[in-house]
């Protein structure tokens, strides 16, 4: 299995770290990889340094007792995952079963759940904390966001330039119904998706009423 992003020596190291979950020491990956302590250090010092990697408790050896190192939760996420094709089952499965209107209502509650567990960070902010915090949690999702500065409109404007689910949202654009509601539970305003890259718009804007509150209702 192939992990982008890292060289042929750091994905066999990454893929024997998985498989060892006690932890593998530097000495044991040189045998196993047939390459100098030296070169294995480099490589851990780099997957550590970028938060991959961590030391772990050291072995009781007959000699020197062995620092292992084992993956971080970061290092676990690198290896692929088909989260899509398993949403895309589950959204098609809601969908022949009780149809797009309750799949809407369903998309809309799942953006309410999500925003639930970061609503703390909001309390007590300005609208434009907010915003600068609601950013924050959809880069933290996955998403490729930012800010846009919109002087001839009152309304603020969040723009991304991916999709957490970019692929399902091109075969079904009901899909964006989650963005709009977590977006619209975390702001509580009303939310315009006036870009859709699903419908071959270079970027998903969300505009942001600075004037009306609404709350979406689960």
């Amino acid at each position: 299995m192939e992990i982008e992003g890292f060289n042929e020596t750091q994905q066999k190291i990454l893929h024997y770290l998985m498989q060892e979950k006690d932890g593998v020491t530097i000495e044991r990956l040189s045998n196993l990889l047939n390459i100098s302590r030296s070169a294995i250090y480099q490589h851990m010092t780099a997957l550590g340094r970028d938060g991959y990697v961590e030391k772990s408790t050291p072995r009781q050896t007959k000699g020197r007792p062995g620092i292992p190192y084992v993956l971080t939760k970061k290092g676990e996420h690198v290896f692929p995952k088909q989260y899509n094709l398993f949403a895309e089952l589950l959204i098609n499965l809601i969908m022949d079963k009780l149809g797009s209107e309750e799949l809407i209502i369903y998309l809309q509650e799942l953006g309410v759940s999500i925003s639930e567990t970061k609503k703390e960070a909001l309390k007590g902010k300005t609208l434009d904390e907010k915003i600068k915090i609601t950013v924050a949690i959809m880069q933290e999702l996955g998403y490729d966001a930012n800010t846009v500065e919109n002087e001839q409109e009152q309304d603020y404007i969040i723009d991304a330039y991916n999709c957490i689910f970019h692929d399902l949202a091109y075969k079904n654009n009901i899909v964006c119904e989650l963005d709009i509601s977590l977006l619209s539970s975390l702001l509580d305003k009303k939310i315009e998706h006036v870009c859709c890259m699903a419908k071959g718009d270079k970027r998903c804007r969300f505009k942001i009423s600075s004037d009306i509150s609404h709350g979406v209702q689960p």
